[in-house]
């Protein structure tokens, strides 16, 4: 017994010292990830088991995710920025798709281009991909990406506006012949005349080259014909060319062949073309419409003046109307958009050039509460999805949106059902791992809602655990002194003083000499 208690002693005075790692987000036990070997956005080989940062942050996007996706990918470039250099020496980021079809090396560059971040976004054939998805217990559902993907239809987007006054409007997307074209030359740094009458707006003049009074040739508008490959005249005026419906058109002095205008790039969502009397020509493209487009394209095609200043970190707004942002800033114009799971509005975490295929965009006074802007869709009946989402769609694309922590119930997708604790599905929403140095899931950190504060703690926490990221020459003992000495009292309790021990041996000796017994 006298053995057993020092011994117990040490056992939880180590207990009490072992340090305790205290994550923010959810922590798991989890064995560690197989090694896989994928491609960058620069087309080089990535193997997973090569890297040396001692903490890894992996998270699974897809880029022609709307909303989710951009904002995780906001959200850990503000994590990067939070960590000193030291703190980044020693993490790795990482993001791989869950679309691979569709997201090459070259498609996902162009991302990590708009986004302004760096780090390996990672792609390969699907069979590869399927095992590393496995690997992170991660149910990619196909079905819900390709619904997520096919359900953007631009013309139901929409921007509402509240002015300094509490007034509120709403507009639906116009992308026409005028709200294309004047974005274009806004693109292009191009000027135009343009006048408006009864019949609609019309365009007399680009860069102050103005078609003549005696209409020996005027600014001819054409249409891409995609069946016969040709440009050919737009019978109607530039408010009723949908570029919805033809995406690609083109302004051409009247007298000159319009087989001098070049062929559009059809890969693109939208072009428009200046070819001038010289065979020279300028074009502005769309690759996939953003929060820019949709304000541009509502407020214009309301009538609604807008002013739009472009800098080296994008498109920012600074008027609606008659109403500009103040210069002390006491107030600015604030971009909200419409979240669909939550069915509220929130404040955008990135520039409406990040808002990629909005479906609903708000404009308010940074002032005002967010309560007030009004609601842009109906809110979803609670029998809907089971009571635990809304539905979305119509007709055979009808499907839930499932809340979080719930998901489709099978290939049944009106209905959402408790996700499993153990895997985590991806198509509407994402997951974000924290890794170690043994490459173990140590935290998950599902959806796009998380606190970058939150998450970067977690990251130094996960670095002090690893003993780097400058931790490793970091003073102050670890654990606290409090702890160690509240390990150093329990064990001081339960050893006994060697004197008394020593006494006790001695005396008992001593009876058995005498045959006595020891007093006690």
């Amino acid at each position: 017994m006298r053995l057993f208690k020092p011994v117990l002693a040490l056992v939880l005075a180590g207990l009490l010292l072992m340090p305790v790692a205290a994550y923010n987000g959810s922590q798991l036990v989890r064995a560690p990830v197989q090694d896989f070997t994928l491609t960058t956005q620069d087309g080089l080989t990535y193997e997973f088991q090569r890297q040396d940062e001692p903490v890894m942050v992996v998270s699974f996007i897809f880029t022609r995710c709307p909303d989710v996706c951009p904002v995780i990918t906001q959200l850990l470039s503000s994590v990067q920025n939070e960590l000193t250099d030291e703190q980044s020496a020693d993490v790795q980021f990482i993001s791989i798709t869950v679309d691979p079809e569709h997201d090459t090396p070259e498609r996902l560059m162009e991302y990590t281009q708009r986004h302004g971040v760096e780090w390996p976004h990672l792609t390969g054939d699907r069979n590869t991909l399927e095992d590393v998805w496995a690997n992170f217990a991660l149910v990619v559902q196909q079905q819900v990406i390709d619904a997520h993907v096919m359900e953007y239809q631009p013309a139901e987007a929409s921007v509402t506006v509240v002015n300094t006054n509490n007034t509120t409007s709403q507009t639906m997307f116009e992308w026409n012949g005028y709200t294309a074209t004047t974005w274009a030359a806004e693109e292009l740094g191009l000027t135009l005349n343009v006048s408006q009458s009864q019949y609609g707006h019309f365009l007399s003049g680009i860069n102050g080259t103005n078609s003549p009074d005696d209409w020996s040739w005027y600014w001819e508008l054409t249409v891409w014909n995609h069946t016969n490959n040709t440009w050919e005249s737009s019978p109607v005026g530039m408010d009723d060319v949908d570029l919805l419906d033809h995406p690609h058109i083109a302004w051409k002095p009247s007298h000159i062949n319009a087989s001098l205008i070049p062929t559009p790039d059809t890969n693109m969502t939208s072009t428009v073309t200046v070819q001038w009397s010289n065979t020279s020509s300028q074009t502005a493209e769309v690759n996939g419409f953003t929060g820019h487009h949709v304000t541009h394209g509502a407020l214009m095609g309301a009538a609604i003046d807008v002013s739009i200043e472009d800098s080296s970190y994008g498109h920012y707004l600074t008027s609606i109307g008659n109403q500009s942002a103040p210069e002390d800033d006491s107030w600015w114009w604030n971009l909200y958009a419409w979240n669909d799971t939550g069915n509220n509005w929130s404040s955008s975490d990135v520039g409406m050039d990040g808002v990629e295929q909005p479906r609903h965009l708000a404009w308010a006074p940074s002032s005002i509460n967010v309560t007030e802007i009004p609601v842009p869709v109906q809110p979803p009946q609670e029998t809907a999805c089971s009571g635990h989402g809304w539905e979305m769609g119509s007709g055979s694309g009808l499907h839930c949106m499932c809340d979080d922590g719930y998901t489709w119930d099978g290939d049944d997708r009106l209905s959402c059902v408790p996700e499993s604790t153990e895997e985590y599905n991806v198509g509407h929403s994402t997951i974000t791992y924290l890794l170690n140095d043994r490459r173990e899931p140590v935290v998950a950190w599902t959806g796009d809602r998380w606190s970058v504060d939150d998450f970067t703690e977690d990251v130094r926490e996960m670095l002090l655990n690893e003993n780097a990221g400058g931790y490793e020459d970091n003073d102050t003992p670890w654990p606290s002194a409090a702890l160690t000495l509240a390990g150093l009292m329990a064990a001081a309790a339960f050893i006994p003083g060697r004197r008394d021990d020593r006494s006790s041996d001695e005396e008992e000796r001593k009876g058995e000499k005498e045959g006595t017994t020891p007093t006690t």
